[in-house]
């Protein structure tokens, strides 16, 4: 699997699912291109390969959220080991949750192209995630022109 590239996507449940099935339907229909995942679901794309992850904190307990954060780092970096020793990634895509953040800083750090996209339920305020994927992301993409006063290097690309 190390001779041909391919792009890591990380995604969580619900809208964040909704929209990579939206995105990787519009990247299908551009070019030929292989992909494995990262999720806190089941595989839903037939990736080449696919990882469970848990999200790194839990939004109705502050108590649980050390552990989950640890949890989550510990088993997103062997995940990434994993990875980047079976197959040669060129990027990173993902349309949040907060689970991207430890991979996008390992793929960033070795020279890999990140690229978000923030919520399209986010109208006014940025979610958590995106402020932090902004400064690490090199392409960052909201899908409401509202939000380019809270992101001003942000590219507008519209809805999925």
């Amino acid at each position: 699997m190390k001779d041909k590239s391919i792009t890591l996507i990380i995604y969580g449940r619900g809208g964040h699912k909704e929209q990579m099935k939206r995105l990787l339907s519009l990247m299908k229909s551009h070019a030929d291109f292989d992909f494995i995942s990262i999720s806190d679901t089941e595989d839903h794309f037939d990736s080449l390969k696919h990882f469970r992850c848990s999200e790194p904190r839990d939004k109705f307990s502050v108590w649980k959220a050390p552990f989950q954060l640890t949890n989550n780092a510990i088993t997103t970096l062997m995940q990434c080991v994993s990875i980047l020793k079976n197959f040669k990634v060129q990027g990173l895509v993902s349309t949040g949750p907060g689970m991207v953040v430890f991979p996008a800083l390992i793929f960033k750090l070795l020279g890999k192209k990140v690229i978000f996209l923030e919520s399209w339920s986010r109208f006014y305020t940025p979610s958590l995630t995106g402020r932090i994927m902004y400064h690490i992301a090199d392409t960052f993409y909201i899908q409401n022109e509202t939000l380019q006063s809270a992101y001003p290097k942000a590219v507008f690309a519209g809805r999925l």
